[in-house]
Parts: structure tokens; sequence; C-alpha cells
């Protein structure tokens, strides 16, 4: 699989992380990492510009995220 970068930004305070993902990662697993590196308290959910929340088992690759795509972290709507 071949590595490429992508930005998320976290909605709530305007931070950017780039991050270096594979097509095969979940949203979970890139979820982790953002947790335990931003020290997040919150559940949070990952989206796209538009705003489409993608599932924590869709894959980058299904999501159709490519290299410099921005995404962003945003509190989960739902709730905890």
């Amino acid at each position: 699989m071949t590595e490429f970068n992508i930005t998320i930004t976290h909605t709530t305070s305007g931070k950017e992380v780039v991050v270096a993902v594979e097509p095969a990662f979940t949203v979970s697993s890139i979820l982790d990492v953002l947790s335990d590196s931003l020290k997040l308290k919150d559940r949070f959910v990952l989206s796209t510009a538009d705003h489409r929340i993608l599932g924590p088992d869709v894959t980058i690759g299904e999501a159709g995220v490519k290299e410099n795509d921005h995404l962003l972290l945003m509190p989960d709507p739902t709730g905890g």
C-alpha cells in the first residue's frame, strides 16, 4: 500500500494536523491516533469538507480520500 498525507482540521480548536495514511486504514484507527495525540476527551468523528460523516469501519480508500485531501475532526453530533 502506498502511504500519503492528508490534513485534518480540528473544528473546535482550528488546529491542523497532517497525518500519513494508507488506503486500507479505517476511520476508526485514524480517530484512535488523533484521540491519543490531541488528548481528546469527547467522542469525535471525521467528515469530508462538505460535512459527510465517515463511518468508523470505512477505509480511507473506500471513502475516496486522496493525497492532500482535507478532512474535518468534529464532535460526534449523535452524542455519547
